[in-house]
């Protein structure tokens, strides 16, 4: 499937598909939409091997948003069962904790995995700044925590919750860590409106009473998308969103999605078409394909058993 394989495309490739598509059809549309001169697109038609990082990653979003999202609509939805006994299989546990914690700090900032399992044993590398430390050990420990909490009955996922996971995550790094923000809140490079400052704290709480309890993969894409859309904090709102999402795929007993840096640009793509028109099937799909790969590439599980569809 070309939605879903997008990452072996040559970026030569990408550029041409791009090209082809209806909505866009010349170099000028696309220089505007990736950020880049016409002349630029010109000599990546040639030779990509010059392409950066920073572009390389807005020509997979513009590519899994033009040509990957339609062929999402009418795959199947299946969730895939959590291990059994999952909650007390400590191995277990700590192998799916650093694989989330990792792939979710990755999808936002540059960390090398070597580096992110040394501070994860308490060894500090030499060349990491106190900051990238910090980014390591809130998202690593908020993560287990997590997963230590949520198979007590009285774990809940509330307002005071989602202000905790934040203060975990972002202690040292924000000075208003666990705090809402009091400013408008822009997401770089999408057409979503997030929630005024004003009315951050009653959009939570009807967010809280809207999804709690939820137990199907829809729903939970849904929350996702809604909760990113109020975007309550400062900084640190996708940590904090993925974290949400990965406790409720284990509180309704389901294998949650490894979301990273190999496979950001069609989360954000589903995402954003998720906010934007309301259809959440695309990121449904997106995070059951993860979820999936997750079983059987790390945790070495079967793809084909205990699979529920929706």
């Amino acid at each position: 499937m070309i939605d879903m394989a997008y990452q072996d495309i040559s970026y030569k490739d990408k550029i041409e598909i791009l090209l082809e598509h209806p909505s866009i059809k010349t170099s000028v549309k696309l220089s505007h939409m990736i950020g880049v001169s016409r002349n630029t697109i010109m000599v990546w038609r040639d030779d990509d091997s010059s392409i950066n990082t920073e572009n390389r990653d807005s020509i997979d979003f513009w590519f899994c948003k033009v040509i990957g999202l339609d062929s999402l609509n009418g795959v199947d939805i299946e969730s895939i069962a959590l291990p059994e006994n999952f909650f007390f299989e400590p191995n277990l546990k700590d192998v799916l904790a650093r694989r989330l914690s990792f792939g979710s700090l990755e999808v936002e900032v540059s960390v090398d995995e070597s580096k992110f399992k040394q501070v994860i044993d308490n060894i500090i590398p030499n060349d990491m700044n106190t900051q990238a430390v910090l980014e390591v050990v809130g998202v690593a420990n908020a993560t287990r925590r997590m997963m230590d909490a949520i198979s007590e009955d009285s774990f809940i996922i509330d307002s005071r919750q989602l202000r905790d996971w934040h203060y975990n995550l972002m202690q040292g790094i924000r000075r208003d860590a666990g705090q809402y923000s009091t400013n408008i809140r822009i997401i770089p490079d999408a057409e979503v409106a997030t929630t005024e400052p004003d009315d951050i704290e009653a959009e939570i709480e009807y967010w809280v009473s809207k999804y709690r309890g939820i137990e199907s993969v829809m729903d939970i894409a849904k929350a996702h998308a809604h909760f990113e859309s109020i975007h309550p904090f400062g900084d640190g709102n996708g940590r904090v969103g993925r974290l949400i999402m990965t406790a409720q795929y284990l509180q309704a007993g389901l294998m949650p999605p490894e979301i990273n840096g190999y496979n950001k640009a069609m989360y954000y793509a589903t995402l954003e078409h998720a906010q934007i028109s309301g259809n959440v099937k695309p990121l449904a799909v997106f995070l059951c394909e993860q979820s999936k790969k997750l079983s059987e590439s790390h945790l070495n599980k079967p793809s084909g058993t205990q699979v529920f569809k929706e």
